[in-house]
């Protein structure tokens, strides 16, 4: 599990880092090493951009999930739970 967790991340960091910019370099050493043709650029870095943000997206899916997983088997107080005791507590107050 924390092995697909750790590869997730490392593709989500790369995905976070892609930019136009990075995508344009690298679609430009693609076009030197004649595995793109150039008048494809636009749609090439499209494509990196979206697909870099789906990579984030489920991303932050995953790690929302875990994150909430985590807590969840810690067995915290939520903060609904602190406001009932809360005014129990003042209400306890009030009859002394």
């Amino acid at each position: 599990m924390f092995d697909t967790i750790e590869k997730m991340m490392l593709a989500g960091l790369g995905a976070m880092s892609m930019t136009k910019e990075r995508a344009e370099k690298i679609f430009d050493e693609y076009v030197s090493r004649g595995q793109v043709e150039k008048d494809k650029k636009a749609g090439f870095v499209h494509e990196m951009l979206d697909a870099a943000e789906r990579t984030r997206t489920d991303l932050e899916t995953i790690i929302s999930k875990q994150v909430k997983e985590t807590v969840k088997k810690l067995d915290l107080a939520a903060k609904e739970d602190i406001a009932k005791l809360e005014a129990k507590i003042d209400k306890l107050i009030k009859k002394s």
